[in-house]
């Protein structure tokens, strides 16, 4: 079962890539050289950035032991794009490593921050939340008065807020690949690991494992990956919330040795299907909406049916 459902993923993966490509090259342009300079790269970086939010939802969840935490819930995208738009501003530069970096350091600050008053309000898992959602407001609103300066300097600044893969360029596909890498060789090294640590620390040590150093080296891995994504795509948000809970419900398992690659699946044909929604449906009516309002509209309804199905098994 669990296996025909892994083979479904990937054939629905590769059949949604074959529909972009062929929906892109629709209408007026210079043929197959525009497709693999922008649109390929625009369904490759869809699909690696997709994959590195699914991935990263789905370990942060685990470290924490908290399901309705993700790198945007946590506050970790608007300190990374606000620590852009600050590299941006004071330096000139777009390049796609050194926003990365910047991104990186800055998404860290903000995870650090969110679990630090967390823990201090009582480490609960409305604690994380709350404490998230205080860490993402003081960020985002840096990044509103930054955005007002910066996009007046350059149109793809705006992408950065919007959260949006038009700006993609040949140049965030190494990056984003080795975001996706980091990702890997984590869930090859820690998958058990995290799946002793959700069923307490004192298990965990029982086990051998160090929860503190497994925590932290998951939650610094995850942070600066789903990071990079941002400084890359922009702000896109709640995919790395509900990938993890899609493949959860779809292998009936919380095992994170076969949740995981399902995980980051999901979030890669989520976050190419958002972005096929704006292009190809959207685009003629409304103009092209970024990827990221599409998949946070979407994930902000999911996350409230999982925040209170919680609720309501508590009552």
């Amino acid at each position: 079962m669990r296996a025909r459902v892994l083979e479904a993923y990937l054939a629905a993966a590769l059949l949604l890539a074959v529909l972009s490509i062929y929906f892109y090259t629709q209408g007026p342009g210079p043929g197959i050289q525009r497709v693999l300079a922008y649109r390929a790269t625009r369904i490759a970086a869809a699909l690696l950035a997709g994959a590195v939010l699914g991935g990263s939802g789905l370990f942060l969840q685990s470290a924490l032991r908290n399901p309705l935490v993700d790198h945007y819930v946590l506050g970790i995208g608007s300190g990374a794009v606000f620590a852009a738009y600050v590299l941006y501003l004071s330096t000139g530069v777009m390049d796609p490593y050194a926003l990365s970096l910047a991104a990186a350091v800055g998404g860290l600050a903000a995870l650090a921050a969110a679990v630090v008053l967390a823990e201090y309000v009582g480490g609960s898992a409305a604690s994380y939340v709350l404490a998230g959602i205080g860490v993402n407001s003081l960020f985002s609103g840096f990044s509103v008065v930054l955005a007002y300066i910066a996009v007046s300097r350059s149109r793809a600044a705006y992408y950065l807020l919007a959260g949006s893969l038009v700006a993609v360029t040949r140049g965030y596909i190494p990056v984003l690949a080795a975001a996706l890498a980091s990702l890997v060789v984590l869930y090859a090294v820690y998958a058990k690991p995290l799946n002793a640590l959700l069923l307490g620390d004192e298990y965990a040590g029982q086990l051998g494992y160090r929860p503190g150093s497994v925590r932290l080296m998951v939650s610094l891995v995850a942070g600066a990956s789903s990071a990079a994504v941002t400084a890359c795509c922009g702000l896109i948000g709640f995919i790395g919330l509900a990938a993890p809970h899609i493949a959860r419900l779809l292998l009936g398992t919380g095992d994170n040795r076969l949740v995981a690659p399902l995980s980051m699946i999901t979030g890669a044909l989520i976050l190419l299907a958002a972005d096929n929604a704006s292009r190809i449906y959207l685009a003629g009516v409304v103009g092209e909406i970024p990827a990221g309002a599409i998949s946070s509209a979407a994930g902000a309804v999911f996350y409230i049916a999982v925040l209170a199905g919680r609720m309501r098994r508590r009552v």
